[in-house]
């Protein structure tokens, strides 16, 4: 139960945005010294520390804008949510393009408007009302922006909205720091029955290249409509996230298509060897059937003496030996050769598999939790629609 608040999202007066923010006053950093803050799609504002191993920003952060606790922050592409209330105690600087917008905090609650902002019909609104040529750089004019409106109850009632969807919101950071513990508990295991994976004191080393069929991944012309039908997924770094299996893929070969690309059978691992991000870079994810993919992609597929699930742990406590001694700034970073040259443990096969029967045991609790949080989402989104859709 919710205990929701009496009104739904149609009952409430609705007010235009302009009436509850104004442009606030550019600052800028200056020779000052402020935390540097990075806005991401999910997490919202957070300090650039926290996203990244090394600091991105420019060394000259004079010309950053100075944003105060309660102020509200649009970036781009705004039809992806990149819009919301700093949140900490305390100002920070972020990037010059970003537009900094003070809230009328007498009249609406800034944790409530954030959750206005992302709710369905404003999403919409974006998605009509977005100027630009550039797909990551898309925005609204501030006219635009402010004509749009939103539903708005009283003080009271947005501050028990707010409570709501905080509440679902922290039993899903719950459920998520579950996984981390699942993945934490795997890795424990790990080392524990097999130490350093590149190191091979207890067990013999082999190359990448004696354990496993390493094929690179190609893209089929795309000027033969022929290539393109529904018969096999064709996977991009994008389907290589933190999840033990690839996501699905958007795209489709025909058989021809992909005959003429790169096919990998199930139980092949799927590496991401050119990304936009250098973070992606080494990121492995298991084929739970059988894909095509493209040239940004190596994929291992693993011998007799290898299990995969074994293999998969190997990569994944590996990533930083995986990327040494390549430059990040070229491309093919992790190109065929220089990943078959890379050496890894090769434990009894036995041994292997009683890894992976523990870590099948793992997945069972991973997937209970996996259906709460989606049952958390449903729930989210059930509520949004109905108070902001």
């Amino acid at each position: 139960m919710t205990n929701k608040p009496p009104f739904a999202g149609e009952g409430a007066r609705r007010v235009r945005l302009g009436e509850l923010i104004s442009k606030a006053k550019t600052e800028r950093c200056g020779d000052r010294s402020f935390p540097v803050l990075s806005m991401t799609m999910h997490d919202g504002i957070i300090a650039q520390s926290e996203r990244f191993k090394k600091a991105i920003a420019s060394k000259d952060v004079s010309s950053y804008k100075v944003v105060y606790p309660g102020q509200l922050v649009v970036g781009f592409p705004i039809d992806e949510g990149v819009i919301y209330v700093l949140g900490f105690d305390k100002p920070g600087i972020m990037s010059p393009a970003y537009n900094v917008w003070d809230i009328d905090a007498s009249i609406v609650f800034p944790g409530y408007l954030e959750l206005a902002l992302h709710g369905p019909s404003c999403m919409a609104y974006y998605a009509d009302k977005m100027r630009g040529t550039t797909a990551r750089r898309r925005t609204l004019t501030s006219d635009n922006l402010t004509a749009m409106s939103i539903p708005l109850p009283d003080f009271s009632q947005q501050k028990r909205i707010v409570d709501i969807f905080g509440t679902v919101r922290a039993q899903m950071n719950v459920c998520r720091r579950q996984f981390s513990l699942f993945d934490n508990l795997v890795k424990s295991r790990f080392v524990e029955m097999f130490g350093d994976p590149t190191n091979g004191v207890a067990w013999p080393s082999k190359r990448l290249d004696e354990i496993c069929t390493i094929v690179t991944g190609n893209t089929p012309p795309r000027k033969d409509p022929s290539n393109y039908g529904d018969y096999i997924e064709w996977c991009k770094t994008d389907n290589i996230t933190d999840a033990k299996y690839l996501s699905t893929a958007s795209e489709m070969l025909s058989e021809e298509g992909a005959l003429r690309g790169r096919v990998v059978p199930a139980g092949s691992i799927l590496m991401a060897c050119i990304a936009g991000s250098v973070k992606s870079i080494g990121k492995v994810a298991v084929a739970d059937r059988s894909v095509a993919f493209n040239q940004q992609i190596n994929a291992l597929i693993p011998s007799e003496m290898i299990d995969v699930e074994y293999l998969l742990w190997a990569l994944r406590l590996s990533k930083d030996y995986l990327c040494s001694g390549v430059n990040m700034q070229l491309k093919g970073i992790l190109n065929k050769t220089s990943l078959s040259a890379k050496s890894f443990c090769v434990p009894p096969l036995a041994l292997q598999q009683q890894f992976a029967a523990f870590a099948a045991e793992v997945d069972k609790s991973r997937v209970v939790v996996q259906k709460q949080i989606e049952k958390l989402q449903a729930l989210y989104d059930s509520l949004a629609q109905e108070y902001f859709g």
